[in-house]
C-alpha cells in the first residue's frame, strides 16, 4: 500500500501541452516563476542554501554570489548593529514565523523596503527544525505612498493646530474687546444715571424752589392789588396756580430721574412705587415677591429703567386700561415682565422706536435678553431675562 501511494505521489503532472511535469519541475516553476517574490532558504546557522530568481531581482546578488553567505547580507548596518536579525530568528523559532517588514540592503548599496515573512521549516515526521525560509516582496512604492500620506496627515494636523492657535488668539482678542465694550457700556449707563441724579437734584433744589417762590410772589402781588384791580389780581392768582401745577410736574420729573437705589428697599420697593404712581392713572398691580432682593446695583438700575420705559409706552401709546409689573426668579435667571391690555402692535410692520432700542440696550448691558410679545388688539408683554452667574449671584432670596 505504501509503495502504491509513493508511486502515486511521484506520478508526473501533465501541463497544458499534455507533457508530464515532475514534482521537481513543479517546485522550480513555483519558486522561480514567481519573480515578484524573493524566496531564500537558510540553515540553522543562518547560511543561505537557496536563492531564487526573485531574490536576485530584488536584492541584486546572483544565486552563486549569495549561497553560503550569511543571511544578514540583506540587513541594513543599523539593523545588524541592533540585533534585529537575531530577534527575527528568535521570534520565528518561538512562534513559527516572524514578520519581516523593514528596509533591506541591495547589492549596489541602495535600500529597498521589503514586506515578507521568515518561516521555520520542520521535518514533517520528526518535527525537528531543518532551517528557515524567507519569502518577501518589494513594498517600496506602498511604503513611499504610506509615508507620503503620513507626512500629509502630519502636515494637515500641523496646519490645523496652527490655525486653531490663530483662531484661539482671535477669539481671545474678540472676548477682550467684547468685555471692554461691555465695561464701556456700563460706564456710559453709570454716567447717565449720575447725570440723571444731578438733573433731578437741580430740578428739586433749584427749579422747584424757584417756581414755588414765584407762585408765592404772584399770590402776594395778587393780594396787594386785589382791592384796586380785581381782574389783574385774578390773573395773577391763575398764574400762581399754573406755576404750582408746573412745580408738581417738575417734582414728578425729578422723582422719575432720581436714582431709586437711594430709596429704602432697592429694586422691589422702587417697582412698587412705580406701580403706585401709575395706579393714579390706570389700574396697575405689582407682582414682585418680597423674598427677592437684588444686590447688584447695575442690574437693579437697568431693570428699573426698562420697567419705567415699558410703563410709559403702555400709557402713552397703547392706551392700556390695566398694567402688571412683575419680578420673579425662573430657573437660573431673574425675570422682569411688564404686561398691559392695550392696543398692541404688529412688530413686523412697525419700526423699532427709541424706547425699544433703549430697553434692548439696557438689557444687553446686564447680559440680559429682551423679548416683546404683542399682537394688535391683544396687548403687549415685555420681558427681560437676566442670567444669574453661580460665582456672583446678584440675588439674595429669603
Amino acid at each position: 500500500m505504501r509503495k502504491r501511494k509513493a508511486a502515486r505521489r511521484k506520478k508526473p503532472y501533465p501541463d497544458r501541452s499534455g507533457k508530464n511535469i515532475s514534482q521537481e519541475e513543479q517546485f522550480r516553476l513555483l519558486v522561480e516563476g514567481a519573480e515578484q517574490y524573493a524566496m531564500l532558504l537558510l540553515d540553522e546557522d543562518n547560511l543561505i542554501t537557496f536563492w531564487s530568481r526573485g531574490a536576485k531581482k530584488l536584492f541584486g546578488w546572483s544565486s552563486e554570489q549569495a549561497k553560503g553567505k550569511k543571511g544578514d547580507i540583506i540587513f541594513t548596518p543599523e539593523d545588524r548593529k541592533a540585533g534585529k536579525e537575531k530577534k527575527e530568528f528568535d521570534t520565528a523559532r518561538r512562534e513559527g514565523c516572524a514578520v519581516d517588514r523593514r528596509w533591506h540592503m541591495h547589492k549596489d548599496g541602495s535600500r529597498v523596503f521589503v514586506d515578507g515573512l521568515l518561516l521555520v521549516l520542520k521535518d514533517p515526521d520528526t518535527r525537528e527544525t531543518r532551517g528557515f525560509a524567507k519569502i518577501c516582496r518589494d513594498a517600496s512604492e506602498h511604503h513611499d505612498a504610506s509615508e507620503a500620506l503620513r507626512r500629509a496627515h502630519a502636515e494637515l494636523e500641523q496646519r490645523v493646530a496652527e490655525r486653531t492657535k490663530e483662531l484661539d488668539k482671535i477669539n481671545a482678542a474678540l472676548k477682550r474687546e467684547i468685555e471692554r465694550r461691555k465695561a464701556l457700556e456700563r460706564e456710559i449707563v453709570a454716567v447717565t444715571e449720575r447725570e440723571r441724579e444731578r438733573i433731578s437734584q437741580d430740578l428739586h433744589d433749584t427749579v422747584c424752589q424757584e417756581l414755588s417762590a414765584t407762585a408765592i410772589l404772584l399770590k402776594s402781588h395778587a393780594k396787594n392789588i386785589e382791592a384796586d384791580n380785581p381782574k389783574c389780581a385774578e390773573s395773577l392768582e391763575e398764574a400762581a396756580q399754573s406755576v404750582n401745577q408746573n412745580v408738581g410736574l417738575a417734582r414728578d420729573l425729578a422723582r422719575n430721574l432720581r436714582p431709586f437705589d437711594f430709596l429704602p428697599g432697592g429694586l422691589i420697593s422702587a417697582l412698587r412705587r412705580l406701580a403706585t404712581r401709575t395706579n393714579k392713572k390706570v389700574p396697575c398691580r405689582c407682582d414682585c415677591s418680597q423674598g427677592i432682593q437684588v444686590r447688584d446695583r447695575n442690574i437693579s438700575v437697568n431693570l428699573y429703567r426698562i420697567a419705567q420705559e415699558a410703563v410709559n409706552n403702555s400709557l402713552k401709546h397703547a392706551e392700556a386700561s390695566h398694567i402688571i409689573i412683575g419680578v420673579q426668579r425662573r430657573d437660573n435667571a431673574l425675570v422682569l415682565y411688564i404686561r398691559d391690555d392695550g392696543a398692541g402692535f404688529q412688530p413686523s410692520k412697525k419700526g423699532r422706536g427709541l424706547g425699544i432700542h433703549l430697553m434692548t440696550y439696557r438689557a444687553d448691558v446686564v447680559d440680559g435678553k429682551l423679548s416683546i410679545d404683542t399682537r394688535p388688539g391683544r396687548g403687549t408683554t415685555i420681558t427681560c431675562q437676566v442670567p444669574l452667574r453661580c460665582s456672583r449671584d446678584p440675588l439674595s432670596v429669603h
